[in-house]
């Protein structure tokens, strides 16, 4: 795969809401993401969207460098991080609990 011809430069809030703003009114009817387990999601469909768009723009290469990058960089922990923070466990039980559905819904 070639590299994009574009030079990386830092996201600023106006930019990302601009690049977000059609998945706000697709995101209106979505249903809520349900646990597994006994314990509640700390994530929702929204953050887990918003985490997987930084991580493709930003070029993280794991999970792990994502969710480093969304506790230590300023912009990720202001506008795409939850409010309360995502531990690395409850991030990847949002990722495997999420299934299809979801997406399917986003799409159609």
């Amino acid at each position: 795969m070639a590299p994009h011809p574009f030079k990386l430069r830092k996201l600023t809030p106006r930019c990302y809401k601009h690049l977000c703003a059609p998945l706000c009114l697709a995101l209106a009817g979505m249903p809520k993401l349900t646990a597994r387990g006994n314990r509640s999601l700390q994530m929702d469909f929204e953050d887990l969207l918003q985490a997987l768009i930084f991580f493709h723009l930003q070029e993280h290469t794991s999970g792990r460098h994502l969710l480093q990058s969304l506790k230590e960089d300023c912009f990720a922990r202001k506008h795409i991080a939850p409010k309360k923070g995502i531990a690395k466990s409850s991030f990847f039980e949002a990722m495997n609990a999420c299934g299809l559905s979801p997406w399917t819904g986003l799409i159609s």
